[in-house]
């Protein structure tokens, strides 16, 4: 392993994924960036790096938590279950003087079976004056992460989309970035949606990032509806709270809900006598694979359980914009006959 000091650059994220496709790596490392998506990926992409190399283990540190003697003892210790370990440390930035005298010592010294990667997000003027700040930079490989001009975001987004089996249309793009800006985070959350919405092997149009923009892309509104079609009552009840009551996007996660009531509504009603891409294209499903698959989905209920759902969930609206204290259960209600 390398044991360069101090090598303070501003990179882009290719820069920094190439050098490691070199497969030397770094002792200590300090990586941050305006960009906290750029920084996560950077740091998945530094222990994929090492997994590739050969075993390794990983563990996550948060100097809020443990103290820098304690993270200088994992460094040092050899893993019983790989011949190398990578240390993930959060919140280094705070560390005092004499805190970072201690990991200066270590620096020194570093234990060549231990990869620490030290992670901060966008530090100002005042920041890079710290101590500590000298200290990491000193002896660690420092790698600051500049932000994607807009050519750089559209090239990613064509990459995300590409990774999935997909490929993405110059309009839906310029919505993406119009509606999310550059933040790689909420736009791989908006390409993921998309994908699951298309169907692999499909392009991603504009209507399509239209019909899923805007709601949260957790996975638990996916396995909600999962659970739904699977009539697996007790994990679409388990996941009420979280998707419709307790999530950052609850509004938006109720009309979503309804979307897709509306949707198999119309695919149970046209069945048999309308192909599926039709259907699909008269109810805001534009992909032929995604149309098929709500159609095969609709038929799990009949027309009748779809509609009484969707009535189910105005009057659950209609409790929520009033506060009443029985909408969960309205809500529990709802699912419970969806799913008999």
């Amino acid at each position: 392993m390398a044991g360069e000091f101090g090598q303070n650059m501003t990179i882009g994220y290719a820069e920094f994924e190439a050098s490691l496709d070199r497969g030397r790596f770094h002792a200590n490392y300090f990586i941050f960036g305006a960009d906290p998506f750029l920084v996560d990926s950077a740091r998945n992409s530094l222990r994929q790096a090492l997994e590739q190399a050969g075993p390794v283990v990983v563990v996550t540190l948060d100097l809020d938590e443990v103290s820098v003697d304690e993270l200088i003892n994992s460094a040092q210790s050899l893993s019983m279950f790989a011949p190398r370990q990578f240390l993930v440390v959060k919140s280094a930035m705070k560390l005092r003087e004499h805190q970072g005298k201690r990991l200066a010592q270590y620096f020194a010294n570093p234990n060549p079976q231990t990869v620490i990667a030290f992670l901060a997000g966008d530090l100002d003027r005042d920041q890079r004056k710290k101590k500590i700040f000298e200290t990491l930079s000193a002896g660690t490989h420092v790698v600051e992460l500049a932000p994607l001009n807009p050519g750089e975001v559209k090239e990613w987004i064509e990459q995300q989309a590409r990774e999935k089996g997909c490929s993405i249309e110059p309009e839906a793009i310029r919505f993406l970035l119009e509606l999310q800006g550059s933040d790689l985070g909420r736009l791989y959350q908006e390409v993921e949606k998309a994908t699951l919405y298309s169907g692999t092997d499909a392009t991603i149009t504009l209507p399509v990032v239209q019909a899923v923009s805007g709601f949260a892309a957790s996975h638990t509104l996916l396995e909600f509806l999962d659970a739904i079609v699977a009539r697996n009552k007790a994990r679409a009840l388990e996941l009420v709270e979280e998707v419709f009551f307790t999530g950052k996007e609850t509004g938006l996660a109720f009309w979503w809900f309804g979307q897709q009531l509306r949707q198999w509504v119309q695919f149970r009603e046209l069945a048999g006598k309308t192909p599926a891409a039709v259907i699909g294209r008269q109810a805001g499903v534009y992909r032929a694979l995604a149309a098929q698959r709500m159609q095969e989905q609709a038929k799990r209920f009949s027309r009748r359980s779809l509609i009484r759902a969707l009535q189910g969930l105005a009057v659950v609206d209609d409790k929520v914009k009033s506060s009443c204290v029985d909408t969960r259960f309205s809500m529990e209600m709802l699912v419970h006959d969806l799913t008999n």
